[in-house]
């Protein structure tokens, strides 16, 4: 068994209880499996505000991100446009844990090419299925 696996899980779990119980105090301490975390969550805030329930899903999303790249999975950050120039040229950079863009134009003032936490992708990639859901209806 890899702890390093185990310790991230009880992260995750820790950090989506944390989350749940401070946006819904009456959730209480979660004592389930792990792998029903999210479902408890999603549970406890379904009667929060859309931007609330936002944050949990980037939450969730998020987590999800990490634990593809921590199994070697890289490719899930391509799927992703650059929050800045919006071109699907995003590639992970492992020493700097930080998503880069390749657009040779996409720089910060210095000219060094832009980069995003995982937390900025999960975020833009939840709002965009909250806008194209608002469309849809």
């Amino acid at each position: 068994m890899n702890l390093g696996v185990v310790d991230r899980i009880r992260a995750a779990v820790y950090e989506v209880e944390h989350h749940t119980r401070a946006t819904a105090p009456g959730a209480g301490q979660y004592t389930g499996e792990e792998s029903r975390v999210y479902d408890w969550a999603r549970r406890h805030t379904a009667h929060l505000e859309a931007e609330q329930q936002q944050a949990r899903e980037a939450i969730i999303y998020r987590q999800g991100l990490e634990h593809a790249i921590a199994a070697g999975d890289t490719t899930v950050i391509r799927r992703h446009p650059c929050p800045q120039c919006g071109c699907y040229g995003l590639y992970w950079r492992a020493e700097a844990r930080r998503a880069v863009c390749v657009n040779h134009y996409c720089t910060d003032d210095t000219g060094v090419s832009n980069t995003w936490e995982l937390k900025r992708l999960a975020q833009d990639h939840i709002a965009r299925q909250g806008a194209v859901a608002r469309r849809a209806t």
